[in-house]
């Protein structure tokens, strides 16, 4: 009977680990910051921001591995753990940018308006 009860119990508990688990990390809905966490689990977070033309904006480093940001035509910037890196966007479209190092988990986009 206890077996009997745990198992559908086991089975709540994994699909409420699992939604908790699927927040803002994916979503593409763009957010109005000019501030990017690389988060632990190799991940940008916000994924999609964004800014106005002349904000500059901030990768930082919160994982425990070095990552790298590469925007759009631009160079690729070595990103220590606990440091940052600054881009300043001068003109509008969509830039998407990835941490070469881990890039099949590691992208995003800026859309400067």
């Amino acid at each position: 009977m206890r077996i009997a009860l745990l198992v559908p119990a086991a089975a709540a508990l994994a699909a409420t680990l699992v939604a908790a688990g699927c927040g803002s990390t994916g979503s593409s809905t763009p957010v109005k910051t000019t501030d990017v966490s690389m988060a632990k689990s190799y991940r940008f977070d916000p994924k999609t921001i964004e800014v106005k033309v002349g904000d500059t904006v901030t990768w930082t480093n919160n994982d425990n591995f070095t990552h790298t940001v590469k925007v759009d035509g631009q160079d690729d910037h070595k990103v220590d753990r606990g440091h940052s890196v600054s881009i300043r966007f001068d003109k509008p479209g969509t830039y998407d940018y990835v941490c070469t190092l881990h890039s099949h988990d590691m992208h995003g986009t800026v859309i400067v308006t």
